[in-house]
């Protein structure tokens, strides 16, 4: 299923991650990854299943900011960075699944978010 990969050096790209596979999502991160769901994006996405699904371990392993989650997790609000690679996913009940429109989705974060670029 295709969603939407945002890397610490502002790429944004679509790939196929098997979201019914938890090592698929694993691989797509870079490791364990936990949900990240905050009112910045239901106001920016206005959709209240939408997920950012992060590395849980990307402070002990020091990966680097990721401005755009940043953005969306309200970092300058309190001050917690997310950091490493993301990806969008949305509630399905109690799964998560790919985002229901991830092209779409791709294309509103390139025009939303200065630096950001197409991989």
């Amino acid at each position: 299923m295709k969603t939407v990969k945002v890397t610490t050096d502002n790429k944004i790209s679509l790939i196929d991650v098997d979201f019914s596979n938890f090592r698929s999502i694993q691989q797509a991160i870079g490791g364990h990854f936990e949900t990240v769901h905050t009112q910045l994006m239901v106001n920016y996405f206005k959709d209240p299943s939408v997920i950012m699904l992060v590395d849980e371990e990307g402070l002990i392993k020091e990966l680097p900011v990721n401005a755009l989650g940043c953005a969306l997790y309200g970092t300058p609000q309190h001050g917690h960075p997310i950091v490493g690679d993301l990806i969008f996913a949305r509630i399905s009940g109690e799964d998560i699944a790919a985002p229901d429109d991830a092209e779409t989705l791709k294309e509103r974060l390139l025009h939303t978010f200065i630096g950001s670029q197409e991989e």
